[in-house]
């Protein structure tokens, strides 16, 4: 038995040692472990550093996207959502907001530019102290107006002050001249809060500066608070109406029957609940005219002219308006 046991140990003892000699390093598979990346195409994951080549055939670094493409690495505040802090942005209410530097979207101020406290097309100074204005990115735009008289950035016709204080116009020479024109921009012939039509074809008035500015208020003539046909009263303290240029016009209106705020010929009810127009009796006669308005010859809703040579359309009243 001890006998066996000996012969086979010695057996084992052969075999390993053959084995041993007989596996060599050139014998050995070389063994390639691969990570899975996201990108195989780039042997990189989503969020990696990468280099790609920009317009100018340099290499520049970037960052792997979402596409497994290598793309400019743009830092941001807010990286969750791509976003830097004072970006317009929209509020979960559906306002107009604000990136804080909490990375949320609060509600803005009375400014389009918080984080400016300016307005879109505010002029201001960039980061290398060229004059810009506020564009609808909130960024200062550098602005490449040119002036006809650029040492005092203005044109020709422009609204200014003279020395003595007096309003005036930029003339030809870029002299303040004082304006003798009944209009506040003689240039374009209209006044301060006239209602216009901007280059965007959008309802808007004329500023201080003469220019058509985009109306965002929600009145028709938001110098006055007021709209078109509201009663007003004048700088001399006459009542009157808002006109269609935000002038505040006094009212004259003269009735041929003043007791009943009416003129001869004026849409009226008869008695019997008929359509009538007014007499020279100050009576309401049934209408037996084909026409609404017997003494313009018209209907209601027709295109007409005023006494004054305006174009309007008969109203209710068979007046021109």
């Amino acid at each position: 038995m001890k006998k066996n046991f000996i012969y086979l140990s010695c057996l084992l003892m052969t075999m390993c040692l053959f084995t041993l000699s007989s596996c060599n390093d050139d014998d050995i598979d070389d063994i390639l472990i691969t990570p899975n990346s996201e990108c195989p195409n780039l042997g990189l994951n989503i969020g990696d550093i990468c280099q790609f080549t920009n317009p100018n055939s340099n290499l520049q670094d970037g960052i792997v996207n979402q596409n497994c493409e290598c793309e400019l690495n743009v830092v941001f505040d807010c990286p969750n959502i791509q976003a830097n802090f004072g970006d317009v942005c929209t509020t979960p209410n559906g306002g107009s907001g604000t990136i804080n530097s909490d990375c949320d979207c609060e509600t803005s101020s009375n400014f389009d530019c918080p984080q400016l406290q300016l307005n879109f097309g505010d002029p201001c100074t960039n980061s290398n102290g060229i004059a810009g204005a506020v564009d609808q990115d909130c960024n200062c735009t550098e602005t490449t107006t040119t002036f006809d008289c650029p040492n005092i950035q203005a044109n020709f016709g422009d609204a200014c002050t003279t020395a003595g204080g007096d309003n005036g116009v930029i003339d030809t020479s870029c002299d303040c001249q004082a304006n003798n024109s009944p209009f506040d921009c003689p240039n374009i012939q209209a006044n301060f809060g006239d209602v216009c039509t901007t280059a965007s074809g959008d309802n808007g008035v004329i500023n201080t500066n003469c220019d058509c500015q985009a109306n965002n208020s929600p009145f028709d003539c938001p110098q006055l608070q007021l709209n078109f046909g509201d009663p007003c009263t004048n700088s001399n303290g006459i009542a009157g109406t808002v006109d269609q240029n935000c002038n505040c016009t006094e009212t004259t209106t003269t009735f041929d029957c003043p007791n009943i705020q009416a003129n001869f010929g004026d849409a009226c009810t008869t008695a019997s609940g008929d359509n009538g127009v007014i007499n020279t009796s100050c009576d309401c006669q049934a209408n037996n005219s084909p026409f609404d308005c017997p003494q313009l010859q018209l209907n209601f809703g027709d295109p007409c002219t005023n006494p004054n040579g305006g174009t309007g359309i008969v109203d209710q009243n068979c007046n021109c308006t």
